[in-house]
């Protein structure tokens, strides 16, 4: 699998933190690690199946009360040419990039929102979620 620079440059900037706080004493954990996987799955069930459903295809309690219909998770990388699209789903899912141009969007800005939680109040702890949720959407494309 091949990664754009700004995808590699996203991966890179937690690298340093971790060295500092000495988390790298660990085993190396890589994108397919079932762990990651597993957490990116909680995360994904505490924050967005409301919306997206338990199984991400679109059908959470929560359509009823949305403007417009939740994607189905599953189907990224088919709607895009077999192309998981990582840097998208990475914007999407941060949302603090999103430009406001569009309008206020119906999905919570899970960047901030998670960075407000933070139990070390830095951009490493919400990078580390949102590529957790990242790595599960990934292993879920049909």
């Amino acid at each position: 699998m091949q990664y754009s620079t700004n995808t590699l440059h996203r991966i890179s900037l937690a690298l340093p933190l971790a060295l500092a706080l000495g988390l790298a004493v660990a085993p190396p954990v890589f994108a397919d690690d079932p762990g990651v996987v597993e957490m990116g799955k909680q995360r994904f069930m505490e924050n967005c199946a409301v919306c997206h459903g338990d199984e991400a295809k679109g059908g959470g309690p929560f359509v009823p009360l949305l403007k417009a219909a939740p994607s189905d998770l599953t189907t990224l990388s088919a709607r895009n040419d077999g192309e998981f699209p990582f840097n998208r789903v990475y914007d999407m899912v941060d949302g603090r990039t999103m430009p406001l141009a569009h309008g206020t969007p119906e999905m919570p800005i899970w960047g901030s929102e998670w960075k407000r939680k933070s139990m070390l109040g830095g951009e490493t702890e919400v990078r580390g979620r949102v590529l957790e949720m990242i790595v599960y959407l990934r292993s879920i494309q049909q």
